[in-house]
């Protein structure tokens, strides 16, 4: 009977750990862009959409630089470093759902520009065409970018940025260019093609300049798994109940019949 008991309560303990275990392992969906490398990594310029600024990119295993130089285009024009979302491990995947996350942090730095701009590309039912780069919906943040040298150069300093997802807003550029007034409140977050780093404020054409990266994430809590991790909990606590509640219906009896 006692080891019955023991043997029960083992069982339960074990299970009770097992679940604090992936509780504390589903805290959070993270997204490490760099310096995990998860995705494809490009040089990005305005070229797209007929601007003539340029960017080469360099990569070591936890350092981005990109040498850009701003110049005059038809459009909006920019220059930094993109990152494929629908290519995994170097191979093609499909639209990112970035719903699923809320935040977003980078530490970032720059030679002469005083911000950058993070963008996120999205796959528009409406607007954008198939294969077409210059169609996808931008949604856009500008940070700030601290100096990326001390002086003397013995120490490096990066700007660091956390916020939420929702800080992300569609340019008015953008707007004009698919003939809306007014900004129409979608994102299409479900449908991410691209993240980008891209030149910010300060920035001086014609001259070259230099773009540091030295993290990208993107995070947010995941509800949907914590759920039925609640659910187990509950059936776990059931079982817990029942088997104590049996074990001393069965104690009684068991001392009954030694009474008689």
């Amino acid at each position: 009977m006692k080891k019955n008991k023991w043997l029960g309560a083992s069982i339960f303990l074990a299970l009770l750990v097992a679940w604090g275990v992936l509780y504390f392992r589903s805290g959070e969906n993270v997204i490490e862009i760099f310096p995990k490398r998860t995705f494809e990594i490009f040089p990005l310029n305005d070229s797209a959409v007929g601007g003539f600024s340029t960017s080469e990119v360099q990569m070591t295993d936890t350092l981005l630089i990109a040498s850009v130089n701003i110049r005059l285009g038809k459009a909006f024009t920019y220059a930094g470093i993109g990152f494929n979302l629908k290519s995994v491990d170097k191979r093609p995947a499909g639209l990112l759902d970035l719903t699923k996350f809320d935040s977003v942090e980078v530490r970032v730095a720059s030679k002469r520009m005083n911000s950058m701009r993070l963008r996120i590309l999205t796959d528009d039912p409406v607007y954008t065409r198939s294969g077409d780069y210059a169609t996808l919906r931008v949604l856009e943040k500008e940070v700030p970018s601290a100096p990326y040298l001390l002086m003397g150069g013995a120490k490096e300093r990066f700007a660091v940025s956390k916020f939420s997802l929702s800080e992300f807003k569609v340019p008015e550029w953008w707007l004009s260019s698919q003939g809306l007034e007014e900004d129409d409140g979608k994102t299409y977050l479900n449908r991410a093609s691209f993240f980008e780093v891209v030149s910010g404020g300060s920035t001086l054409r014609g001259i070259p300049d230099e773009m540091e990266i030295r993290y990208v994430r993107l995070w947010g809590s995941n509800a949907e798994q914590r759920k039925i991790l609640y659910f187990v909990l509950g059936a776990i606590l059931l079982g817990l109940v029942l088997f104590v509640s049996v074990s001393i219906v069965r104690g009684r009896a068991y001392a009954k019949k030694l009474d008689a």
